[in-house]
């Protein structure tokens, strides 16, 4: 599943926009990614 295809599913599942769930998910994954950046880790 690509970030396209994981945005267009959370969608359909909450009813919200597609670019509104996109742009949470662009800001889920910035945030991961610059945690794991600086060293610390997700669980």
């Amino acid at each position: 599943m690509n970030k396209q295809e994981l945005s267009d599913a959370v969608a359909a599942s909450t009813g919200d926009s597609k670019v509104s769930t996109g742009e949470a998910i662009d800001a889920i994954l910035e945030a991961v990614t610059s945690a794991v950046t600086r060293g610390g880790h997700c669980s």
